[in-house]
């Protein structure tokens, strides 16, 4: 039997107790995580291995997510990017949809993000219970 894609994700957050959760959850899935604790850190790697989505914390030091994702967009146009907030107020939501990010709540619904994971892996958009 063939396995799962492993794919590679990139998570942005500047708090270590989410990275390290986050992290932990997606490798148990079978794919591969790199980390880091700002925009800028992300942007550093670009060019680089392009990820199979971009896990993007909205409010950070220094830039917001959303600038983030505007920068991210220069570098490479397709890369996906999933939006986090632990402050989802209606103007990030309306930033983010015509923006056309997707939008995750903290603490973080791992059932969606693994939901992602999935939608990704096979295409067709999943509910996990």
């Amino acid at each position: 039997m063939p396995s799962a894609p492993q794919y590679l994700i990139y998570v942005v957050d500047d708090d270590p107790a989410v990275l390290h959760s986050t992290r932990f959850l997606i490798e148990c899935e079978g794919h591969r995580v790199e980390t880091f604790a700002d925009g800028r850190a992300l942007l550093a790697t670009f060019p680089g291995p392009r990820p199979a989505f971009v896990l993007l914390d909205q409010v950070m030091a220094g830039m917001d997510g959303l600038e983030v994702f505007g920068r991210l967009r220069s570098l490479d146009a397709h890369v996906p990017v999933v939006l986090i907030t632990g402050h989802p107020d209606p103007g990030i939501r309306t930033r983010a949809r015509a923006a056309g990010i997707p939008l995750i709540d903290k603490p973080l619904m791992f059932d969606a993000l693994l939901g992602l994971l999935a939608e990704k892996a096979t295409g067709v958009s999943v509910s996990r219970a």
